[in-house]
């Protein structure tokens, strides 16, 4: 599990702060214990997401007192909000699923995710699995709008 708790503690410090983080320590190792224990998917794909999203959405309004403001290694401070949240949650998900065989099982969990609007299950698709023309323009379509709607991104 190491290499995924590494991965889970970057990504939940790049996006929450390490302060905030050293706040809700035990966070890391729920999130790389539950995608560990519940991939490949045996319940329906949205289960483990709305599971992690609840998980982060309750450290961090612990670790704020309610106020949802994390104070990030740069000297900023910002709010915390449910779309940063599921953002977050939907890339943390994207750590398990990254590792297991391209099967017809994941294509089709990852199908399903990307019907609820899992980014990360549609760049998975893209990169992983033969798509139809119709299929890929319109992932690459979603993307590409939520990406330049992305605030964390790059300009």
């Amino acid at each position: 599990m190491g290499g995924r708790l590494d991965e889970a503690q970057r990504l939940l410090r790049e996006r929450l702060g390490g302060e905030l983080l050293s706040r809700c320590p035990d966070l890391p190792y729920v999130v790389s214990e539950w995608s560990l224990r519940s991939m490949p998917p045996t319940q329906p794909p949205g289960t483990l997401w709305r599971r992690i999203d609840s998980a982060i959405f309750n450290a961090v309004y612990q670790a704020t007192g309610g106020t949802m403001l994390a104070p990030l290694d740069d000297g900023r401070r910002v709010r915390v909000t449910s779309e940063d949240i599921r953002d977050l949650s939907d890339r943390l998900l994207a750590l398990s699923y990254a590792r297991l065989p391209a099967t017809d099982a994941l294509r089709d969990a990852l199908f399903d995710l990307s019907r609820e609007g899992s980014c990360a299950a549609m760049r998975e698709l893209l990169s992983r699995f033969p798509l139809d023309e119709t299929e890929r323009a319109l992932i690459e379509q979603v993307l590409s709008e939520n990406e330049r709607d992305d605030p964390s991104r790059p300009a």
